[in-house]
């Protein structure tokens, strides 16, 4: 049966295709409007060669081939016979016809007189529409064949045949050299310009240029077939040799047939932005967490360890120090080493002493969650970190401020990375999803949340903080010790808990419980620390000026008792013995560089010292910068008063100045009227002051953020108020004691006091003018009694600013 099939198909197809292959291809129908329009062309005098009219013409003399697999096919990006040719293979004219000519007529089985004559690229489909004249004394079905086998074996000699192997088809039908956006593909569709074929003869006639993976013939009543290869070669061959072939006076017409999921990324995204930006984000983010996130964890660890970084932390430069002896003091006075003996001789007694017991509480084994508390400028920084913590391989500083003082989220996000030692960090991406969430708002209605506060995003890098803190606490960590029955398993607790020495240190300064902007970073590192502490692979120092981060504390790790260390100013007897200890010190200084010998002290020197420190108190970084000023040439009473000089600037810019609230400004000269006076101020002698009297503990509180003030506490009630350091009271009498000064400051307070108490007439006259609408006063006597009071009271008060301001107005010109 099958024999007899193959036999009548051959009868049918071969005679047609041998017709079609011997006449010209404008013979039929749909062909003689080519052949109208090139007359047209003739007679107008356009070109009609292929690259303009995409329709190829040859002679009866002439035959045409399509050589396949010439340039890189535009199917699909990842192809590797795209790559190969792009990249590996020479893509000129001259190359391609060299290689074409190679191809069908080599020097082992030449074809000799053959010509080629055109060469039509197709590079969209990859190859190449080659014309050739037969040459004499062969037929034109023996030089189509001998091609066909030349290309077969001469590509096949390449290493890379299965890239570059290439293949000859003779073209049965007329090609049309179209550059439509119908990129190839693995189906076809045929359409019959008359009888349609039966699917044996569809399988026949394209079964040569490729397997076929499926056919599905035409309908009844239809005159289109659909043909399925397994590559894309099969099609684009099928494509081009047999579109405008003629059998059985039927025309057939080949075209790629577009599928069903070509665009489906594209019309996934268009049509299902929710679903589809989400999914991008999402993967994208998967991405960077997979590259990124080890880069941060190492990034961190070096800021951390300083292991690769040339300073005095580095292993190699302390084993360095190690191994030398010679000239070892110099290298450490230029990375600013120094040595213990040194720092113990810049602190006092007392302070001696609590670094003790800052050292023994970091060699205790668990729960190391240490409070340092001290007003500002009492030295909390040096104490912990340049005489605790000097000599401690591993330690994280971080400073709250910049946190909290950052103006934008950006700006937040940089800061937090570099204190952190987060990198890298790409703050415009939330920037970027903030537009895409608003355009996708806009579009959809909803948002897709894509964008992420700068709160979550810097509990993700204290997330990924916490895990390179583990990794530097767990470094030398073995989870077996011994060998064979002497083995013994080790858990990471109990190492950490042997090993309380590779827990690094993480200091948290100027940490607070609020703060203009930001102050959620105080709850996200009172978290993030009691975690660490939790897992006990850190020690953490939490250095703050006040009691009322405490509470933020114990929210964060309950049922915990904080050890709690409280620096206070310097005794008299202290602060002398540092100032001395840090003037007679050996070795130039940086302000001594032009002295060859210690400062010398001299009696008188001596007695000016003592006379000096007396209003300059025991604050540590006024002790400093007293010692400074000494060593840089000032005697003491000179460095003593340019210091109450620039408190007293520092003084009237921010607490007294015109940009100044001028109730806030009045309470500030009250307060520095009465602190002038007596060193400590009761709470109680200022809440019925007038303005304080609203609102008492506000008014000081904002004093004393601003650091003009000290207030002291009773089981949580304000009690004593003191200057902010021992300097402002010196600062506050010399105010006071300077009478061209005073005169301006009083005034200005006086004329605060009296706008003050204008605004409080104007109110009650107010409601004075309310009262007075009703008919029987009786009925508000009382309450009319008490604002005539009131206003007698601030029209007294007024009366006497205005004496005082006439009495300093007469002592000015005096």
């Amino acid at each position: 049966m099958i024999p007899t099939l193959q036999r009548s198909l051959r009868s049918v197809l071969v005679p047609q295709c041998r017709k079609s292959l011997s006449l010209s291809p404008f013979k039929s129908g749909i062909r003689l409007v080519s052949t109208e329009i090139q007359q047209k062309d003739e007679q107008a005098g356009e070109s009609n060669t292929a690259t303009d009219t995409g329709v190829i013409h040859k002679t009866e003399e002439e035959t045409l081939l399509y050589f396949d697999n010439v340039y890189p096919r535009a199917t699909s990006l990842w192809s590797p016979t795209q790559w190969y040719n792009a990249l590996l293979t020479n893509q000129s004219r001259d190359a391609v016809r060299s290689k074409i000519m190679e191809y069908a007529s080599p020097e082992s089985n030449p074809i000799h007189g053959l010509e080629l004559r055109s060469s039509i690229p197709v590079k969209r489909d990859g190859g190449v529409f080659a014309t050739f004249l037969v040459p004499r004394g062969y037929t034109l079905a023996e030089v189509n064949s001998m091609i066909q086998k030349n290309t077969a074996k001469e590509s096949s000699k390449s290493v890379l045949s299965f890239v570059t192997r290439a293949a000859a088809f003779p073209v049965k039908g007329s090609p049309w050299i179209e550059d439509l956006r119908r990129l190839p593909s693995t189906m076809v569709k045929i359409k019959f310009e008359g009888q349609p074929l039966i699917e044996e003869e569809i399988y026949s006639l394209f079964r040569r240029y490729g397997t076929i993976v499926d056919i599905f013939p035409p309908k009844k009543g239809e005159n289109t077939a659909t043909l399925r290869y397994r590559s894309f070669r099969g099609a684009i061959c099928a494509k081009n040799c047999v579109s405008g072939m003629e059998i059985h006076n039927s025309v057939i017409h080949v075209q790629y047939e577009r599928l069903a999921n070509e665009h489906m990324f594209k019309d996934f995204f268009i049509n299902h932005t929710r679903i589809a930006i989400p999914l991008v984000i999402a993967l994208l983010s998967i991405a960077a967490v997979l590259i990124f996130d080890p880069i941060r964890e190492f990034s961190i660890r070096q800021k951390i360890t300083h292991q690769f970084s040339f300073s005095k932390d580095n292993y190699f430069i302390k084993e360095f120090f190690k191994l030398t002896s010679y000239t070892v003091s110099s290298f450490k006075s230029l990375l600013g080493s120094e040595t213990v003996q040194t720092n113990k001789k810049q602190l006092w007694e007392e302070r001696i002493e609590k670094v003790s017991d800052l050292r023994m509480w970091l060699e205790e084994n668990n729960n190391t969650f240490v409070i340092v508390r001290g007003p500002r400028g009492s030295g909390k920084h040096d104490l912990v970190v340049q005489h605790t913590l000097h000599d401690r391989p591993n330690v994280l500083y971080i400073d709250c401020d910049k946190l909290t003082k950052s103006r934008t989220d950006s700006k937040f996000l940089m800061n937090a990375a570099a204190e952190i030692g987060f990198f890298p960090i790409f703050p415009w991406v939330n920037s970027l999803t903030n537009i895409i969430d608003l355009a996708v708002q806009g579009l959809t209605g909803q948002k897709t949340g894509l964008s992420e506060s700068k709160e979550t995003q810097f509990r993700n890098m204290l997330t990924t903080a916490l895990m390179s803190i583990r990794q530097v606490a767990l470094k030398g960590y073995h989870p077996t010790i011994g060998s064979g029955e002497n083995t013994i398993s080790v858990k990471e607790e109990d190492y950490l808990q042997q090993h309380p020495e590779k827990k690094p240190v993480i200091v948290i300064d100027r940490f607070s419980d609020k703060a203009e902007m930001n102050s959620f970073a105080f709850k996200e590192l009172s978290d993030w620390a009691a975690m660490l502490v939790q897992m006990n692979i850190a020690h953490v120092i939490f250095l703050t000026e006040t009691v009322s981060p405490n509470q933020l504390l114990s929210d964060s790790l309950p049922n915990q008792v904080f050890k709690t260390l409280a620096l206070s100013d310097a005794s008299k007897e202290s602060a002398r013995s540092y100032v001395l200890a840090s003037l007679e010190q050996a070795g130039p200084t940086e302000n001594e560089k032009k002295r060859s010998a210690p400062l010398e002290l001299s009696e008188e020197t001596m007695r000016e010292i003592d006379t000096s420190l007396e209003p300059l108190g025991g604050r540590m970084l006024d002790l400093q910068a007293f010692v400074r000023r000494v060593k840089s040439g000032e005697n003491p009473k000179e460095a003593l008063d340019k210091m109450v000089e620039q408190a007293l600037e520092q003084i009237t810019q921010i607490f007294l100045s015109e940009n100044v609230d001028q109730i806030k400004s009045a309470q500030a000269w009250e307060l520095i009227e009465l602190l002038s006076k007596e060193p400590v101020v009761p709470f109680k002698k200022i809440v019925f002051r007038p303005l304080f009297k609203s609102s008492p503990e506000a008014g000081l509180l904002e004093l004393e953020k601003n650091g003009l003030i000290t207030v002291s506490r009773d089981r949580g009630v304000l009690k004593d108020i003191r200057p902010a350091k021992p300097l402002f009271k010196a600062a506050f009498e010399y105010l006071l004691n300077s009478d061209e000064i005073s005169t301006v400051l009083e005034t200005s307070y006086l004329l605060k006091m009296i706008n003050f108490e204008t605004k409080r007439i104007q109110k009650w006259e107010e409601e004075l003018k309310s009262l007075g609408k009703v008919t029987d006063t009786k009925m508000f006597k009382s309450r009319l009694s008490y604002l005539a009071n009131k206003i007698d009271a601030s029209s007294d008060t007024i009366a006497s600013c205005e004496e005082k301001i006439k009495i300093l107005s007469k002592s000015t010109k005096s």
